[in-house]
């Protein structure tokens, strides 16, 4: 019998194998613990011969939850649709020849790392992150990389289909033009801001004790009278991590403060730093493990917090700057270029975007509601061209001042052709790129035999 299997299945692709061997493998309950029967695995869709399997979808899910995402069912049903849609856009992009470029691979290896380290840290440690998957951190590693590299080429494959879109003036005219008022959009008042920011100044001999301490607990370490866990547990600012003895988890390059990464990157396994100094304070760095593109390590913080005469001048010097300003012996350009601490803004003239308070793309205009509350109350009643009352910034690790200055503000408003040309325009464009794309996926998908198992029909009638 096995002479006349054997050479059956040679004929066999290897996905119809696979499939052959799903269904087969799915019909042999697994007894559980609690002694029900488990299901190992199921196919769920299938794209020609690509398959799409239960424990895909389930780990989509897993990885949404875990973001504090809820999943319900229409949830997943949405999500098996995209998978059925990449199966499309990947048939589509081996068929061009579609490639992910190099700056491309480097940009989805960084996403991949900053992914792993956000799960990381939400769930409190590796271990506990290959608990809720179920998997060892090399497959979570994988499946994510394998699952950005579908979203890039189905990404790629849109834009290809989309490049030709364009919208000439006369269509964005005639899309307003059919709006009917109900359905054209009331603006809130949106703000042009920058910001000049100021850092207390550590008066010197404070900073060097910190150092000095540090030192000496280095010492202390070299000499093997202690070890790094027991003195990061005793001395340590860093509560979060000092519990776990001064460990930090496994982070990708780029995710720590460009000092602190140097540094830890210069040493070798097992080996301890001298003080560093970053936003946060002065460090005691071990590097305990690294690969090509992570580290681990455990530190010792010593934080120098400016004290209430220090936040006070760093007051008084804002002000005094605020007065030049408003006095036009400087203007607001030259006074950020020269003053401003804050590195993520100042060479961008102080410009707040969304992308710099935590939200997505970069924006120059900022609606009421996108502006952080403490933003909006320190402008409040401020017009075009006026400047703010110095603000006190504090957090847990730095205090400081700033400015806040109006560059450009629009009031509220119904939409309209003079102020919302590009808003509409951009509108426009993405609802022809869409349209374009929902076309091609209609054509397309006749092209393919796509099936669903019983309790996913449902999503045929979303594709």
């Amino acid at each position: 019998m096995l002479k006349t299997i054997i050479p059956a299945l040679s004929r066999l692709t290897k996905k119809a194998i696979q499939y052959i061997f799903i269904l087969f493998f799915c019909r042999l309950p697994v007894a559980s613990t609690n002694g029900a029967p488990l299901l190992l695995d199921k196919v769920i869709a299938t794209v020609d011969q690509e398959l799409i399997l239960h424990s895909e979808l389930e780990e989509i899910c897993k990885q949404l939850a875990l973001e504090g995402k809820v999943v319900d069912t229409s949830v997943k049903m949405k999500l098996l649709r995209e998978l059925v849609l990449n199966k499309i856009f990947l048939a589509k992009a081996a068929l061009n020849n579609v490639k992910i470029s190099k700056p491309q691979k480097a940009l989805m290896q960084r996403e991949c790392d900053f992914k792993i380290a956000y799960w990381v840290q939400r769930m409190g440690s590796e271990k506990k992150l290959t608990e809720h998957f179920h998997q060892s951190i090399y497959n979570i590693k994988r499946e994510l990389k394998r699952n950005k590299k579908a979203q890039y080429l189905a990404v790629s494959v849109q834009q290809n289909l989309t490049q030709h879109v364009v919208v000439t003036p006369a269509e964005v005219k005639a899309y307003f033009d059919s709006l009917p008022s109900h359905k054209r959009l009331y603006y809130p008042d949106s703000f042009e801001i920058r910001q000049l920011v100021i850092y207390p100044k550590v008066v010197p001999a404070r900073k060097e004790e910190a150092k000095e301490k540090l030192l000496r607990l280095k010492k202390l370490l070299v000499d093997g009278n202690v070890t790094f866990s027991e003195l990061a547990k005793k001395y340590s600012d860093d509560a979060e991590s000092a519990a776990r003895g001064g460990e930090i988890d496994w982070a990708p390059l780029g995710l720590f403060d460009p000092a602190y990464e140097a540094a830890a990157l210069a040493l070798k396994v097992g080996e301890i730093s001298d003080p560093i100094e970053t936003k946060f304070g002065l460090h005691l760095i071990e590097l305990i493990d690294r690969n090509k593109d992570q580290y681990r390590t455990r530190h010792i913080l010593q934080m120098v917090q400016p004290t209430h005469e220090e936040i006070a001048l760093a007051q008084v010097t804002l002000a005094q700057i605020r007065e030049k300003i408003i006095n036009k012996t400087l203007t607001i350009e030259e006074a950020i270029d020269k003053y401003s601490e804050d590195p993520e803004t100042r060479l961008e003239g102080g410009l707040i975007t969304a992308n710099n308070q935590g939200g997505g793309m970069p924006s120059v205009l900022l609606s009421a509601e996108e502006l952080p509350q403490e933003v909006y109350f320190a402008i409040d009643g401020l017009q075009e061209g006026e400047i703010s009352q110095p603000q006190y910034m504090g957090t847990h690790h730095q205090s400081g001042w700033r400015l806040l200055y109006i560059k450009q503000k629009i009031e509220a408003h119904l939409m309209n052709l003079t102020q919302d040309y590009e808003k509409i325009h951009l509108h426009l464009l993405q609802v022809k790129k869409e349209e374009a794309i929902r076309k091609w996926i209609q054509t397309a998908k006749s092209e393919f035999v796509i099936n669903f198992a019983s309790e996913y029909q449902a999503v045929e009638q979303l594709l």
